[in-house]
C-alpha cells in the first residue's frame, strides 16, 4: 500500500458512508487496491456489491 491506496480507501469509506452501506476494513482495502491498479475483483462476498464501480467476475 501506498498514499495512492490510502487515497482510495478514504474515498471508498466516504461513498459507503454516504450511501449507509459500509463494508468490513479488510473489504474495503482490497477496494482500493483493485480500484488503484484498475484490476478485475474475483469475489463471492456480497459485500463488494455496494460498490458499483468495482468490476466483479
Amino acid at each position: 500500500m501506498d498514499a495512492a491506496t490510502c487515497f482510495q480507501y478514504a474515498r471508498l469509506f466516504k461513498q459507503l458512508r454516504e450511501q449507509g452501506t459500509p463494508i468490513p476494513t479488510n473489504d474495503l482495502w482490497i477496494a482500493a487496491l483493485v480500484e488503484q491498479h484498475t484490476l478485475f475483483l474475483y469475489t463471492r462476498d456480497h459485500h463488494f456489491q455496494h460498490l458499483p464501480q468495482l468490476p466483479l467476475v
